[in-house]
């Protein structure tokens, strides 16, 4: 199996969350002024409304379901959900771990029923990969309206009501206190989603932005979002950075940025082949080697969050 797997035994039941907030927001308002920081703000908040509105197209316009889909190139296809909300700074983003069939199952079921070799991807988590494409792609889009982002993902039990505005669980106490522990633009794994199957081509280890009171929240890993915009944009990412380097308060945020895209860069290439973004090399439960693996079949093909970007 291609993917890392970092830690412990799959937890089935939760969610994947994402925290974000604005560095140096306080001050970025008070230097450019309410008119130009809304229309800042409504630019990055535009990427979580995207996503939503690429949702409504697919699972409403087009029925579909989430789920996951024989694909053109007869690799299994991921549909699944992520979820946004945001205010004032911060910009959460979550989404289930499981898939709606299996939702009121219990723990004793998901292991009972997770060894069907046709339908027991049912009764494993749902893969990550989606849910970091879109934290990916919301850091790139914040660098380019100008709005650097840091955060932290986990994972875990959690109540998260949009209808309702509530949004509790330790999942999000996790990120908040990871994510103001960094130095630099990006965000870092909390140990708990270290606990699953991650595609190698969306972490990378690094710790020089950690701030010594928060090394025991992370595991050292950080999401690879350079290589995120190696292919999905074609503007100078270094260049951007050091332009943005203007306050000195903010100086080292900047640098170990620079630090982890130079990292970054030291990898490209690696774990973007057809076998390595393959879902049916990384996730056991819908290897290739099981002729049983049985799902719906449609004639799509995977296209990168963020190609519109270019």
């Amino acid at each position: 199996m291609l993917g890392t797997h970092l830690a412990g035994a799959e937890m089935q039941h939760g969610y994947l969350v994402g925290l974000f907030d604005i560095l140096g927001f306080e001050r970025k308002l008070a230097s450019v002024g309410l008119a130009k920081m809304l229309a800042h703000y409504e630019a990055l908040i535009e990427s979580v409304k995207y996503r939503k509105e690429h949702e409504r197209r697919v699972f409403i316009d087009m029925n579909f379901k989430e789920s996951p889909y024989w694909s053109a190139e007869g690799d299994v296809s991921i549909f699944s959900k992520t979820h946004g909300a945001y205010a004032s700074d911060s910009m959460l983003l979550w989404a289930n771990r499981t898939w709606p069939e299996a939702r009121a199952k219990s723990t004793e079921d998901f292991k009972r029923l997770s060894k069907d070799p046709a339908s027991g991807w049912q009764y494993h988590p749902i893969p990550c990969d989606n849910f970091l494409e879109v934290c990916n792609e919301l850091v790139c889009h914040g660098l380019e309206v100008g709005l650097p982002l840091r955060g932290a993902v986990s994972m875990g039990e959690a109540v998260l009501d949009q209808d309702r505005n509530i949004f509790l669980g330790q999942p999000i106490v996790d990120a908040a206190r990871l994510e103001h522990g960094q130095r630099f633009i990006g965000a870092s794994l909390c140990k708990r989603f270290e606990e699953q199957t991650i595609p190698r081509r969306f972490l990378i280890h690094f710790e020089k932005h950690l701030k010594e009171e928060c090394k025991n929240e992370s595991g050292g890993f950080v999401l690879d979002w350079p290589r995120h915009w190696r292919r999905t944009r074609t503007k100078n990412l270094v260049r951007i950075i050091e332009a943005m380097n203007v306050d000195r308060r903010y100086a080292p945020y900047y640098e170990n940025t620079l630090d982890l895209i130079a990292a970054s860069a030291s990898f490209s290439g690696q774990f973007e082949s057809l076998e390595d973004t393959s879902i049916r090399s990384i996730y056991k439960e819908f290897s290739y080697s099981n002729s049983e693996l049985a799902v719906s079949a449609v004639a799509v093909r995977r296209v990168p969050i963020g190609s519109r970007s270019k």
